[in-house]
């Protein structure tokens, strides 16, 4: 299900874009932040924007989005664990 909204943009932002090109970016927008929020999976996320979870991944990249986000104390633990093994 899609819904849709309206928001107001100063016409400097809108002068440059197509309407389909800023609709398109404001939904890439919307979704990284709920990815980097943890709100929203990768897999999710990639079905929304109509991408692979491949390309959804390396556009996470080009966005500095980590594909995982543990706590220190869970990636000091793991290392340990590593090094123990």
């Amino acid at each position: 299900m899609v819904k849709a909204i309206s928001i107001e943009l100063p016409e400097e932002i809108t002068e440059l874009f197509s309407k389909k090109e800023l609709e398109i970016s404001v939904r890439k927008w919307a979704v990284l932040e709920l990815v980097r929020a943890g709100k929203l999976s990768s897999g999710k996320a990639a079905e929304i924007l109509g991408m692979t979870r491949w390309d959804f991944m390396d556009l996470m990249s080009d966005q500095n989005i980590p594909m995982a986000d543990f706590p220190e104390e869970e990636l000091e633990r793991q290392i340990k664990e590593k090094a123990g093994a």
